[in-house]
């Protein structure tokens, strides 16, 4: 015979005088009711994000990924990976240490190289699991109650748009495993206070290890759980010190491995304006005011979500003084909730905590008290918006009059039609807020979409206009046939440059691919300009600079100057092909043949699939009168690219010579209509 149980619920204020509700629950409906709500969460996470399992890479996605030596070693570098900063493997030195988001990559690489969507796919499942472990861990909370405010509250944050930037972009795999680490942690802490078991508690601090391995911001749950504690345990300070404690000694032993990984990685960039606006403020009022300004922005965002950026660098956001309206209506707002939090908090208020949520994990990266790498970044909710999200579910109950300790429901029907009026209202919400994801998620399916239309919402950011000339520069132009279209996209490339330039008139990063667009135009005094402008801008000197140089100095035919600049760049660990393939071609056009060989062969072994490098070598052979092995070089290139019209050229020449009529006229023939369908 099925158990069943009697619970009376306490008086709720809405209940006073009146007689206490009763409710019904058969124990394993009630199970199996909660099994099935779970599942529909992570099944509505993963249908929203599905369509992003066709996206390509976007923003740093390529960075920590195809670019970083460490992830594609696989399993072979993972033990570098442990005992490197965040970026090394990307040749990038910033002080931040995070291993496990770094170790994963490794481990799909080793079986899954270069395959968007196979980590696309890792981020939707990671982000459905933690949307289903969120709605156990509020069950748990709320385990007095029924079901409806853990799964108002898993359906409004699991469809809230602001996390679009997390689930599309791979890089922020990072975010997702700190929310998930931090999740689980506090489900084992919650059973050791409820159990007293020492297992749990080790299990709940090694998570907690986990989650500060993933990202510094972690950090925020050495506050939260003792906090989740008492609030919803009603545990004493006693009970809490000892997770706490362990919490400490955990969070000791991450700063003593990050200290001795990061000591030596020179702390830089986080006082650049192109990385964080707030340090132009005039002084640390200013500042504080931005910084206040941004977090008004924040609650707008989540109350309404649109518009939504990749990017809100300099100088999307403009410095306030202290006087602006909207740093002081944010002033007001967060010091008013933050002393209502803190007066309810003793009372162990669910709205005083999700207040105090809200503030505690939003406060490492609210620039209040540590300027970071950025002013702002949608990012940068995906874990206060939890906070957010049980404040509204708390007030949506109150304001429909949910009685939360009513009725029986052993069914997916039950739970539904005994709470209509609240889920009338809820599906509504997010109805809007998914379709708001939908459609931003679309932006996000590579490069040249997203920046194309997040420039039009932060027309005033330097770094988005950047953005979008380097997805014509690299994305759209190498590969587009069309002489026309390739007009197109250098003309946009120039005009996006110098609109970052206009912004922000030291970027040297935009003048560095100015002066490749102005190359690419054969505008070589505007692109010796540019890369002037970057010599003047480098702290160090650069040896993309000479490689540039060298490059226009070729196109002019002025072989010495090509030379001269060629060497300066390979007195640096380039680490690319680019200064001796450069060097071979000066020489080659100095009519130096066989002393430009070894600088190409060089080149050959940098880049060994490179279809100029080949082509060139060809050429070289051919000029040396080697002509067999001229057309050997010539058909690799065309093997790696049929699509360059001055290898087919080549080849058609070569064989010529070599009086081989039947292939010379065959490639010379696909020149010349090459040569015609570019036209």
């Amino acid at each position: 015979m099925v158990q069943k149980k009697q619970i009376k619920a306490p008086v709720s204020k809405t209940n006073k005088g009146s007689k206490p509700l009763e409710y019904s629950s058969d124990t394993s409906s009630l199970i199996k009711l909660k099994g099935w709500l779970g599942i529909l969460i992570a099944a509505f996470a993963f249908l929203l994000y599905s369509p992003s399992l066709s996206f390509k890479y976007t923003l740093d996605d390529p960075t920590v990924l195809k670019e970083n030596f460490l992830v594609k070693k696989g399993f072979n570098g993972i033990p570098e990976i442990l005992k490197t900063d965040y970026w090394y493997g990307t040749n990038i030195r910033i002080p931040e240490y995070r291993p496990a988001p770094l170790l994963i990559y490794a481990v799909v690489w080793q079986f899954f190289p270069d395959n968007p969507l196979v980590f696309h796919l890792l981020n939707v499942l990671l982000y459905s699991l933690s949307c289903w472990v969120l709605f156990l861990f509020l069950c748990k909370l709320f385990e007095k109650q029924n079901l409806v405010f853990p799964f108002i509250c898993c359906m409004l944050y699991t469809a809230h748009p602001i996390h679009t930037e997390v689930v599309n972009s791979i890089k922020s795999l990072d975010e997702i495993l700190c929310f998930l680490f931090a999740l689980l942690s506090l489900i084992f802490m919650v059973e050791y206070i409820s159990g007293k078991s020492v297992i749990k508690l080790i299990i709940g601090a090694i998570f907690f290890f986990f989650s500060l391995l993933s990202k510094e911001t972690g950090i925020s749950f050495l506050i939260i759980t003792p906090l989740v504690l008492f609030v919803f345990k009603k545990a004493d300070l006693k009970s809490i010190a000892i997770p706490a404690t362990a919490m400490v000694i955990v969070t000791g032993l991450f700063f003593y491995i990050r200290y001795r990984v990061l000591d030596g990685v020179p702390v830089h960039g986080f006082d650049s304006p192109m990385n964080n606006s707030l340090v132009t403020a005039p002084d640390f009022i200013s500042q504080k005011a931005t910084a206040f300004f941004v977090l008004l922005k924040y609650i707008l965002l989540l109350i309404f979500p649109h518009p939504l950026s990749f990017d809100y660098s300099f100088a999307q956001i403009p410095i306030q003084k202290i006087t602006s309206p909207y740093s002081i209506i944010s002033i007001l707002i967060y010091l008013s909730v933050g002393a209502y939090a803190i007066i309810k908090i003793k009372d162990r208020n669910v709205l005083a905590f999700a207040i105090l949520f809200y503030l505690f994990t939003l406060a490492p990266v609210s620039n209040i008290f540590l300027i970071i790498g950025s002013p702002m970044a949608e990012r940068f909710l995906f874990m206060p918006s939890l906070g957010f999200c049980i404040a509204v579910t708390f007030l949506l109950i109150k304001f429909t009059k949910t009685e939360q300790y009513k009725s029986r429901f052993n069914s997916l029907k039950s739970f539904f039609s005994v709470n209509s009026n609240i889920f009338i209202l809820v599906f509504i919400i997010t109805g809007l807020y998914a379709a708001k994801t939908i459609a931003r998620s679309q932006n996000w399916k590579n490069n040249t979409s997203l920046f194309e239309n997040d420039v039009q919402v932060v027309e005033n950011s330097a770094k988005a206009h950047l953005s979008l000339g380097c997805a014509y520069q690299i994305d759209l132009y190498p590969i587009e046939k069309s002489k026309t279209k390739k007009r197109y996209y250098l003309d946009r490339e120039i005009e996006e440059f110098n609109k970052a330039i206009a912004i922000y008139p030291n970027y040297q990063d935009a003048y560095m691919n100015l002066a490749i667009a102005y190359t690419d135009k054969n505008d070589f005094p505007n692109a010796i300009k540019c890369y002037e402008m970057v010599s003047k801008l480098s702290v160090h000197s650069e040896p993309k600079i000479f490689i540039g140089l060298s490059s226009i100095y070729l196109s002019l035919a002025q072989n010495e100057k090509a030379l001269i600049y060629a060497d300066s760049a390979l007195k640096y660990p380039i680490g690319t092909s680019d200064g001796y393939n450069n060097r071979a071609c000066a020489l080659e056009g100095l009519g130096k043949y066989s002393e430009a060989m070894p600088d190409f062969e060089k080149a050959l072994e940098i880049s060994p699939k490179s279809a100029v490098i080949n082509r060139n070598i060809g050429g070289n052979y051919g000029n040396l009168k080697q002509y067999q092995k001229a057309i050997d070089y010539l058909l690799k290139s065309y093997q790696y690219d049929s699509s360059d019209e001055k290898t087919v050229y080549y080849l058609g020449i070569t064989y010529k010579v070599m009086g081989d009529s039947v292939n010379a006229n065959r490639f010379l023939d696909m020149a010349n209509r090459m040569k015609a369908e570019q036209l």
